[in-house]
């Protein structure tokens, strides 16, 4: 992991009002977790002043089944397509952000695979990718999730972790 790839933003680390000449967007990971939807906000409020746009990405990934028991138990995708249903959850999870920044423009992508992967593909792109952090308090709090360590690890920009 790059230490220098880190930066951790929360309500004691607000966005930068710097201007920006870098139009490239700003990524971010969207899992539905209210840490995602921080996230979101947060690289927001970064475009804003930056004049760039946001691409929020949401990364769908289908576990093989281990028993014949399991077939039909999982709740959406044996009858849905899961590109669909991932669109339909990323759009509930952006319309309340574009409420609030009308003035940013937010890009959407679903992808299929695992996430830290999708997204550091997609991080070639972009000037920064952020992604949620799930701590759990305490000294547990502290640590990164799976997710953004591994988004750090492979990332080819600058990643903020949003807490």
């Amino acid at each position: 992991m790059n230490a220098e790839n880190e930066v951790e933003a929360g309500p004691e680390h607000p966005p930068s009002n710097a201007e920006s000449s870098d139009q490239r967007p700003i990524v971010v990971g969207v899992d539905g977790s209210e840490e995602s939807r921080r996230a979101l906000r947060w690289a927001c409020a970064q475009a804003r002043p930056r004049g760039c746009g946001v691409l929020a990405v949401a990364v769908w990934h289908l576990y093989p089944l281990t028993s014949d028991d399991r077939v039909g138990s999982s709740p959406w995708w044996f009858t849905t397509d899961p590109d669909i249903a991932t669109q339909s959850f990323l759009e509930d999870a952006v319309a309340p952000v574009v409420a609030d920044f009308p003035d940013v423009m937010i890009s959407r992508v679903v992808r299929s695979g695992r996430a830290p992967e999708e997204l550091a593909r997609l991080s070639h792109l972009a000037q920064m990718l952020v992604v949620g952090a799930r701590g759990h308090g305490g000294l547990s709090g502290m640590l990164l999730g799976s997710t953004s360590r591994d988004v750090l690890e492979r990332a080819s920009c600058t990643v903020i972790v949003v807490r």
